[in-house]
């Protein structure tokens, strides 16, 4: 992390949008969405009001940056999910079907652990910005997961057909439990005892109702 001169705001190694970027999603995880701003980002930042807008043309740019960030560590968590689901010790199941619970249990830990780009990741608006950029990371986390299902259908653990209605049933379950958590319902019932105990909670669940018991 580039340390910060409170005297003259200067930044050693000179790497101020990560610097940027790293404050506002802690700003996003504190005080949501709404709270955020370049100017407001740069006061946190302490340097100039300007100096965002030379790394961020906007707003949504700035966004469009942390949804990226995002991407790209939601699927390294679900291929470590599904790494070790698959590595664990007396595992019953294929390794298919552990490769695809290992994948949902890596998407709830990153909702979890990174909620700040959670919140950003599938906003509406910035739907067009991330599908002109050039980046290819908005898919990838669904790419992981409708592989997932087709090994599993072509291994005849899942049913035949289209791979679509199984990969939406799937990714509902853990975006959807993820939000509840994240956006805090679910957090403040009594359907799961802990942050730590929601991942294994939905992962196991989503498998069982695939897999049956």
């Amino acid at each position: 992390m580039p340390r910060i001169s409170k005297k003259s705001g200067s930044y050693h190694h000179g790497d101020l949008r990560r610097v940027l970027l790293d404050a506002a999603v802690r700003v996003v995880e504190k005080e949501g969405v709404a709270g955020l701003s370049l100017h407001a980002l740069a006061q946190k930042a302490g340097v100039s009001s300007g100096a965002p807008y030379h790394h961020f043309e906007s707003r949504e740019e700035l966004l469009r940056a942390i949804a990226v960030d995002g991407f790209l560590l939601l699927a390294a968590d679900m291929k470590r999910g599904a790494e070790e689901a698959e590595g664990a010790p007396r595992c019953a199941e294929k390794p298919s079907a552990a490769h695809l619970r290992g994948l949902g249990l890596g998407y709830v830990r990153f909702a979890l652990a990174h909620p700040g780009h959670f919140r950003i990741m599938f906003r509406p608006e910035l739907k067009a910005l991330l599908r002109k950029s050039k980046e290819l990371v908005v898919d990838e986390a669904f790419g992981l997961l409708e592989s997932a299902i087709t090994r599993c259908q072509a291994e005849g653990i899942l049913p035949a057909g289209d791979p679509r209605p199984l990969v939406l049933v799937a990714w509902s379950t853990v975006h959807g439990a993820s939000v509840l958590w994240v956006d805090g319902p679910l957090s403040g019932e009594n359907l799961v005892q802990d942050a730590e105990s929601l991942a294994p909670v939905v992962a196991d669940t989503l498998a069982r109702l695939l897999f049956g018991p």
